[in-house]
């Protein structure tokens, strides 16, 4: 079986078991790290451009305790209420390609667990946290 961290993004049709997976996760995630990983998972069609496709935009930090998280639907996109970062943050998409978080992405990594796990479940926008809207 693939190791879907090892990937950039994915499907939640790809998790045949959300408990394990969130467990890889936090296997991953107390290994240390020496730059912040983020990856995309998806939901509802692949097809992007369609209405009800979602993604959660998921990551561990390099600093401990902290990670990474933003949903979309379409032209909408979310952060946490309550997240913690002034600026956009670099993460590596897949751990391999530099990219940007916006303001407010990032959260305790509990937070970033709880978020995934709600997500795999529902694959709708976890509410377990409160959102905002952010320019997309």
């Amino acid at each position: 079986m693939t190791d879907l961290l090892e990937l950039t993004g994915f499907h939640v049709d790809d998790v045949p078991d959300v408990d394990a997976f969130v467990a890889r996760v936090r296997e991953f995630a107390a290994q240390g790290l020496e730059v912040g990983h983020f990856w995309v998972i998806a939901a509802g069609p692949k097809d992007v451009r369609a209405a009800d496709h979602v993604e959660l935009e998921f990551g561990i930090s390099d600093k401990p305790g902290v990670g990474v998280l933003a949903f979309g639907q379409g032209d909408e996109h979310y952060v946490p209420a309550h997240g913690t970062n002034e600026d956009e943050v670099e993460y590596m998409l897949g751990g391999l390609h530099p990219s940007y978080l916006p303001a407010k992405a990032e959260v305790p990594l509990e937070d970033v667990y709880a978020g995934l796990d709600q997500f795999l479940h529902t694959q709708r926008c976890p509410v377990v946290l409160d959102w905002i809207q952010v320019s997309g």
